[in-house]
């Protein structure tokens, strides 16, 4: 275990998806994030004002905040990570090597997918509103007709919740998760907030059998987050500079945190790319599939069906849907699933003979560091 230890503000536990130097790379990347993840005063002062701004004004005060960013147009791709990580990758191969070049134990590591499967890619709905809610059986269905089931996270203090549409997802194979309490922004304001919260989220977790949670505009503190009563969260991401709490985990699999897994979304936000940026998201979110399935990665997807509001931009989202179903080696998952198994992975160890022995041993199995980047490092 590696325990971040800037004060009380941040302090966890972590557990990575590998140790030895890229173990060392997660856990500098992660506490840099960390760091960064505080609301700036204007942030602050904009949360609070932010009840009594329009929709439209809200928009374009993001549009023009966004636009004043200095990103190059590939900015998805977490370049200084993926440069530590090959570093990391080099050191972790040469240390557990002969002077002849023989490759030995310490190159093993346990796959981060069961089955055989390369990736594992997750699709997941933020409803920030009771229209967006509305609209959530008709994207379901496009998901439907190619075989994918996906989770789609409430805001259980802001809109009156349609039971019916909940259960008709929920019988369609959808997960269902919690996203904040009313969705103002102020969350991580003060831990007197986040305290009165807590309560009540919780509390809807258990009404709506939500085995998960993400933070709304993904404002994080791990920290304080340890008193939420769910299985995992997916409020970090790997890189994402548009975000109010700038940062980025870097990394793109699943971690522990405290007694949390830690789902990282690692393709762009909808709203991100069709919205403030007005680019082809389709184009976005394959090219980045891409890199994480080189990374034996997980490609967590958030999108809102409060913006997928026209035939075009659902069209856009249906191809893309149709791209990750004729996927190989994939491992389509719900996130429940998903940190199900990193539980399992985590509880699992590699033995000296290179078998595989704990919770993990049916589903999982031993690979060398070489050959699980291999298409990375080429």
């Amino acid at each position: 275990m590696i325990q971040s230890n800037w004060g009380e503000h941040h302090m966890v536990d972590t557990e990575f998806a590998f140790s030895g130097a890229i173990g060392q790379v997660l856990r500098a990347h992660f506490e840099r994030d960390c760091r960064s993840a505080v609301l700036s005063h204007v942030f602050r002062a904009y949360y609070l004002m932010r009840p009594c701004l329009p929709a439209f004004l809200r928009q374009r005060l993001q549009r023009s905040r966004n636009a004043g960013l200095s990103c190059p147009s590939d900015w998805y791709i977490p370049v200084d990570f993926l440069s530590d990580l090959s570093e990391a990758l080099a050191q972790d191969v040469n240390a557990h090597s002969t002077a002849g070049g023989v490759q030995m134990s310490g190159h093993s590591v346990i796959h981060p997918w069961p089955d055989e499967c390369q990736l594992a890619v997750s699709l997941t709905h933020d409803i920030e509103t009771q229209a967006g809610l509305r609209r959530a059986l008709s994207i379901a269905k496009i998901e439907q007709e190619l075989g994918i089931r996906s989770a789609w996270y409430l805001v259980p203090h802001c809109y009156p919740i349609d039971l019916g549409i909940i259960n008709e997802l929920r019988a369609m194979g959808h997960e269902i998760g919690i996203h904040g309490y009313n969705h103002d922004g102020r969350l991580f304001i003060a831990k007197k907030i986040f305290d009165s919260r807590i309560g009540p989220i919780n509390e809807a977790g258990i009404r709506y059998q939500a085995s998960g949670f993400r933070s709304p505009m993904v404002h994080r503190n791990m920290q304080w987050m340890q008193a939420l009563e769910f299985d995992y969260d997916a409020s970090c991401f790997d890189v994402d500079p548009f975000q109010a709490m700038p940062g980025g985990i870097g990394g793109v699999w699943p971690f522990m945190a405290g007694k949390l897994v830690e789902l990282p979304y690692t393709l762009p936000q909808d709203h991100t790319l069709m919205v403030t940026l007005g680019v082809s998201a389709y184009d976005v979110w394959v090219k980045k599939l891409d890199l994480i399935k080189s990374l034996s990665g997980l490609g967590m997807l958030i999108t809102h069906p409060d913006y997928l509001d026209s035939p075009q931009r659902q069209q856009e989202y249906q191809r893309f849907c149709e791209h990750v179903a004729s996927l190989p080696h994939k491992w389509l998952a719900l996130p429940r699933e998903i940190a199900s198994w990193w539980r399992q992975r985590q509880a699992s160890t590699i033995q000296a003979d290179g078998t595989l022995t704990g919770p993990a041993s049916e589903r999982g199995r031993v690979v060398s560091l070489p050959s699980l980047f291999g298409s990375f490092s080429e």
